[in-house]
Parts: structure tokens; sequence; C-alpha cells
């Protein structure tokens, strides 16, 4: 009798282990108090939040050979998600125990409202404007999923996403990586506003925003060779293109939206593709005025 009860005690616990996590213990954030969950969970239900860095290979295999030595000792940051857990920090790590063979991993959850700030703040190089954007808009996804009806511009928003353009650029760069995004930031960081708006309907809206950004890339890129055919090329080309076709100039204060302005940006562009002698001439005359 006593060794049926120690089987079925044990079933229960590797049923246990393998349907649910395991809690192992908890940690009190020493400055503001909260409580961060320690559990042990299988790895097959531990996913890498989407936009993160690409993973460095050469990093990766490194960590699988500490791991190798002296066992998995840090574990990643992660939050609940609806189907297991997202890692929020240690993509490096959770990628060696997979090459290492683990079929569990240790984890740290924290609450969700402080991983969007750990995004940020744990990238350990500046991060260039796609990845800004690419970072904002998954914070943005995330409310979406969870909240759909908070307004875009609650406080929770703009405490978690610097500027609205980056949820703009993020959408046109999942649809071109080959979109000129700093081209347009001066422009889209005066002109781009947080909507008030649920999120499941301003999303819609940041698409039309995103479809109008990429209209704009697609004449750009035209102008740029219509100006290269003349002789004329450099990196920052098609920045100085848009620059040169902006209507707004470098007015701070815009009463014009956002679709008002990029439709005469679209007309001068159109101008300049038809007519690219119009650059050379400015360019001298930018050249005759700084001499």
């Amino acid at each position: 009798m006593k060794s049926q009860l120690k089987r079925f005690k044990f079933f229960i616990q590797a049923m246990d282990r393998s349907a649910f996590d395991m809690k192992v213990g908890e940690i009190k954030e020493p400055l503001y108090g909260y409580v961060q969950e320690v559990v042990v969970e299988p790895i097959e239900n531990v996913k890498v939040i989407e936009i993160q860095r690409k993973p460095s290979q050469y990093h990766v295999r490194r960590l699988a050979l500490s791991i190798k030595k002296i066992g998995f000792i840090t574990p990643p940051i992660a939050i609940k998600g609806k189907d297991g857990y997202i890692i929020v920090d240690g993509q490096h790590r959770f990628l060696a125990a997979k090459e290492m063979g683990l079929k569990e991993i240790p984890l740290i959850i924290i609450p969700e409202k402080y991983a969007h700030d750990l995004m940020e703040l744990n990238i350990e190089k500046q991060m260039s404007l796609r990845e800004k954007c690419y970072v904002a808009l998954n914070v943005y996804r995330m409310y979406l999923s969870e909240t759909p009806a908070i307004p875009e511009d609650d406080v929770k928003i703009l405490d978690s996403i610097e500027y609205p353009y980056y949820i703009t650029l993020g959408i046109a760069y999942e649809r071109d990586q080959k979109l000129f995004g700093s081209a347009y930031e001066s422009l889209l960081r005066r002109l781009d506003r947080f909507l008030s708006l649920p999120l499941n309907v301003a999303v819609n809206k940041r698409r039309e925003k995103a479809n109008i950004i990429l209209e704009t890339d697609m004449l750009t890129r035209k102008a740029a060779e219509k100006v290269k055919e003349i002789g004329i090329s450099h990196p920052f080309l098609h920045k100085e293109i848009v620059s040169y076709c902006n209507p707004i100039g470098r007015k701070r204060k815009v009463s014009e939206n956002l679709e008002d302005v990029f439709a005469k940006l679209m007309e001068n562009l159109k101008l300049l593709i038809s007519e690219p002698e119009r650059f050379r001439e400015h360019k001298f005359a930018e050249t005759a005025y700084e001499e």
C-alpha cells in the first residue's frame, strides 16, 4: 500500500511539474517592494519577446560553453503570457540553454509594467531608429492584445512609448525593411501625435499613416535615382532630398496634420522626379550662400 501511495505521489508531482510551472520561491524587490517570483518552467513553454536585437551566435556559443562548465546559474527575466512565459531580458541565455538541450529553465518573473522599461534598459549599445520602432511597436501590441479599449493617449502608453511616430515607423519597417525611416524622422517628430482613440481603433489609423510613409518613400527613391543620373550621389542623399522637398521647412510648431503635409511632400517629390536639375540648382545656390 505504501509503495502504491509513493508511486501515486510521484505521478501527481510529475503531472504537476509538466502541466504547470514550478514556483520555487520569490524575491521582494528591495527598492519598490514588489514580488518577483522564481519559477522553473519546461523550456517549450518559454519564448523570447518578438522584438529583440538579432542574437549573436558567438555570444550564444560562449554561454553554452559556460553552461557546460558550471551549469545554468543566471535566470532570464520574464513576464507571464497567455500561453507560457515571455523572456524580456536574457534571450542569449535562453538560446544557449536550448542549444545545450535543457528541458526546463529557471526564470525570474516580474510584473509586466516594469518589463516595458527593462526592454529599453537592457540594450547593450545604442539602439538604431529601426530597433527603437520595433520595441515600441511590440509594447503597443502587448497593450492592444491585453487592453484593446485603452485610449492610445492613456498615461500608461505615454509612459511606455517615447514617441508616437515609433509606432507608425515600426509598422512601415515591418512592411519594407529597406525603408529610409530616418529621412522622415524630423517631420514625424513634429507631426505624429498620440491619438485619443481606443487602441483597437487607433491601430488602423497607424496602418494608414504607415502606408503614407511607404508611399512617400517610394517617391523619394525614384527622386534619388533621377538625382543620381545628373551626377549627385552620397550616403545621405535620401535625407537631403526629403529636406529639400519638405513643405514646412524647420517650423517647430505645425498646425497642419501629417496627412496634409505628406501629401504636399509627395507633390514636391513628383516635381523633383520630373525636373531633377532643380536639385542641382538648389545645391549650387546653397554652396554659393555658404561662401
